[in-house]
């Protein structure tokens, strides 16, 4: 006979790897129609039983089955042609109508005959009814391993390798990681930052050149601060949970986009806002005084000389450094600091605890062991628990003496890089877009007011932190 050998594999279930198990089968297959006589085509594919329409190579072979060109299929197992028993009731009606055989090692069933094609319909609902449990079965262990801080999501990121426990481990692309962290709390900007990166070789996790995207997807990433899906300490963080935060609030808050060429950063871009309308005033150059004013608002609130007001904000901004230091003084004899910290962790672990709680009522509802009903009123309690838990963790974080003081020391530090000469004022000495940085992180905005008859105009600086205790 003219018969089509099919070969599929979609898991390794005998460890082999998947080619060298196809290679057996087809070895099978072919000694079965070379001792029979047969000639034969093969079709072979590596592919899920989800559906045909993502099979070409069974796609084909239906295709020419139709056409007449074969009178047998030949597999190591029913289940081969089809798990999903929808497509395998499609599949049996077209061998039926082609008067097409199915052939294995082990028998061969001829549709048109009663008893074959009734146990080629019951081997092929038990093919489904299997695949199903295996796949309720890798679902739960994905669910358990994620819990056991086992890593399931394919390739590691960068700087992280998959060990024999199936835990992350940091590698010797560790350092390469920690670079961009580093580099972004530093105040480098995420362009410059690419350029580092490509200057020093650096490359991404797949060889490729880096790009602002890909920045943004290390520094959001909690696997490189010991997290992986929302579980703390899970294994080794490449950098840790201070800095992960300081990088993540950075480019988050900040936009560290490159300007357009024609939109110069000024020391205050983004930065002063008018007092009356709202609109942010921008920064003017008139080469015929070879000066720079603040622009006039459309609202009429007027210009002044950008240099006067640049060094009123310096000074301000030094100034302030002074109540930030008694704030963290205060913070010093506070005896709520240990206190709050244990709640905290306590709110954390309840929160994990929780969230494991409905990661089981999943699986339950999965294996059948409860109806949807159940599941469904299950999932909203510990929901609602879990909102309830997180909006607390939340307010004792915002009043966490400890986490305050860190904020506070952090803007300290902003502080002291702001002294010394600034490029715009001096000559020499900080950039604009390195004053504009180290302003954005330590305040909101600054309204300038100067209407129409005043003798002088009111700027108000609006701090990122208010250091009240």
């Amino acid at each position: 006979m003219k018969v089509a050998i099919y070969l599929r594999r979609s898991r390794d279930e005998e460890n082999l790897g998947i080619d060298e198990v196809l290679k057996v089968h087809q070895h099978t297959l072919i000694s079965l129609c070379e001792r029979e006589g047969h000639s034969y085509d093969i079709y072979r594919e590596v592919a899920s039983s989800s559906s045909i329409e993502n099979r070409p190579e069974m796609v084909r072979l239906l295709e020419n089955i139709k056409a007449g060109l074969y009178q047998a299929v030949v597999v190591m197992d029913i289940d081969r042609l089809s798990r999903n028993e929808y497509d395998a009731s499609d599949i049996k009606r077209i061998l039926h109508e082609n008067n097409v055989l199915i052939i294995t090692p082990y028998r061969t069933y001829d549709l048109r005959a009663d008893d074959d094609s009734l146990l080629v319909g019951v081997s092929s609902l038990i093919a489904s009814q299997e695949y199903k449990m295996i796949h309720k079965r890798m679902k739960r262990g994905k669910v358990y391993a994620k819990q056991e801080g086992k890593w399931t999501d394919g390739i590691p990121p960068l700087g992280y390798s998959k060990g024999k426990d199936k835990k992350l481990h940091p590698n010797d692309r560790s350092n390469d990681s920690k670079y961009i962290f580093e580099s972004i709390v530093q105040g480098i900007t995420i362009p410059d930052l690419i350029r580092n990166l490509n200057r020093l070789q650096i490359k991404t996790r797949t060889g490729s050149k880096w790009h602002y995207n890909a920045i943004q997807r290390v520094i959001n990433n909690e696997v490189y601060k010991g997290w992986l899906h929302g579980i703390e300490g899970t294994h080794e963080p490449i950098v840790d949970g201070e800095i992960w935060d300081k990088a993540n609030k950075i480019v988050n808050e900040y936009s560290f986009k490159a300007p357009r060429s024609k939109n110069k950063i000024y020391p205050t871009t983004s930065l002063i806002f008018c007092g009356n309308c709202g609109k942010i005033q921008g920064t003017n150059y008139h080469p015929h005084l070879d000066k720079y004013y603040l622009k006039m608002c459309r609202c009429k609130n007027r210009t002044f000389y950008y240099n006067d007001v640049l060094t009123s904000i310096k000074q301000e901004v030094l100034t302030h450094k002074e109540t930030l230091l008694d704030a963290i003084s205060k913070l010093d004899n506070d005896s709520d600091v240990k206190n709050t910290q244990f709640q905290i962790d306590g709110l954390k672990k309840a929160i994990q605890k929780v969230e494991k709680a409905m990661e089981k009522n999943q699986i339950l509802f999965e294996e059948d062991e409860i109806d949807l009903p159940t599941y469904k009123k299950r999932k909203e309690i510990r929901t609602k628990e879990i909102e309830d838990l997180q909006a607390e963790l939340n307010q004792l974080k915002e009043s966490n003496p400890d986490d305050k003081k860190k904020s506070l020391q952090d803007l300290v530090k902003v502080i002291d890089q702001l002294f010394g000469k600034w490029g715009f004022l001096d000559g020499e000495g900080l950039s604009n877009e390195d004053i504009n940085r180290r302003l954005h992180m330590l305040i909101s905005g600054i309204v300038w007011n100067y209407p129409k008859g005043a003798d002088s105009p009111v700027m108000r600086v609006i701090y990122k932190e208010t250091p009240i205790c």
